[in-house]
C-alpha cells in the first residue's frame, strides 16, 4: 500500500494524472438564498468534464472551483452558475477562499 502512495506522489508531481494542470477559479455567486441553491451551484459545476472540488458558500456567497485548464476554463464555469438561475461573477481567488 505504501509503494501505490509514493507512486501516485511521483506521478501527479510530474502531471501524469493531471494534476500539474489544476487551477482555481473564485466566482461572487448572487441570488443564493437558502441550502438548497447552495447545492445546486454545487451539482451544476460539478457535472462539467474537468472538475476537481467545488465549494460553494451560502453564508459568503460565492463559489471556489478546482479545476484542470487542459480540459475546462473559467468561462465555461461561469457559465454552467448562470444557467442554473443564479449570476456567476469572477473573483480574484484569495488565500482565505476555501477549495
Amino acid at each position: 500500500m505504501r509503494k501505490i502512495q509514493i507512486a501516485l506522489l511521483v506521478l501527479s508531481s510530474f502531471g501524469f494524472l493531471g494534476l500539474a494542470w489544476a487551477e482555481k477559479a473564485c466566482f461572487e455567486v448572487q441570488g443564493m438564498t437558502c441550502a438548497t441553491c447552495q447545492l445546486t451551484v454545487k451539482a451544476a459545476v460539478k457535472k462539467l468534464k474537468g472538475i476537481g472540488e467545488v465549494n460553494a458558500s451560502l453564508q459568503e456567497k460565492n463559489a471556489v472551483v478546482d479545476f484542470d485548464s487542459q480540459k475546462i476554463n473559467a468561462a465555461e464555469i461561469k457559465k454552467a452558475i448562470d444557467s442554473v438561475g443564479y449570476k456567476a461573477i469572477p473573483q480574484e481567488c484569495k488565500q482565505n477562499n476555501k477549495g
